[in-house]
């Protein structure tokens, strides 16, 4: 089976075992998820990343111990990518809006802030 959006995937399989009081999430690796899970990390949405290798490759595995993730979503997608400037990144209803930037993964607020347009990667709360 192909995977199209693994950003999507890497979501669903954190919302999935927030859902059910898992406290870990092993997920295939890249760079970008990497860098997605540091920064959910950064604003306690998850408590710990790390990276390994096994026989099925690079993964990285994530600790969500005590947290509760309600809702998390996919906002571009790989055949429809959503770029906005610094003043299009509307308030999300709650939590916090992930934006790919030139600078690195920011929230809604820092990229305002900064004065930074991007990709909006999604949504979490």
């Amino acid at each position: 089976m192909v995977m199209t959006d693994p950003i999507a995937d890497m979501f669903t399989r954190i919302r999935n075992a927030s859902s059910v009081g898992k406290d870990e999430v092993v997920v295939p690796h890249s760079n970008f998820k990497e860098e997605i899970a540091k920064f959910l990390k950064s604003q306690r949405y998850i408590s710990e990343v790390r990276k390994f290798k096994d026989k099925k490759g690079t993964r990285q595995f994530l600790a969500l111990k005590g947290l509760n993730i309600s809702h998390i979503k996919r906002l571009s997608k790989p055949g429809q990518q959503w770029y906005v400037s610094w003043k299009e990144i509307k308030n999300p209803d709650a939590g916090i809006i992930i934006v790919s930037t030139s600078q690195g993964i920011l929230t809604r607020d820092e990229a305002r802030r900064r004065k930074l347009g991007g990709e909006l990667v999604g949504e979490v709360w």
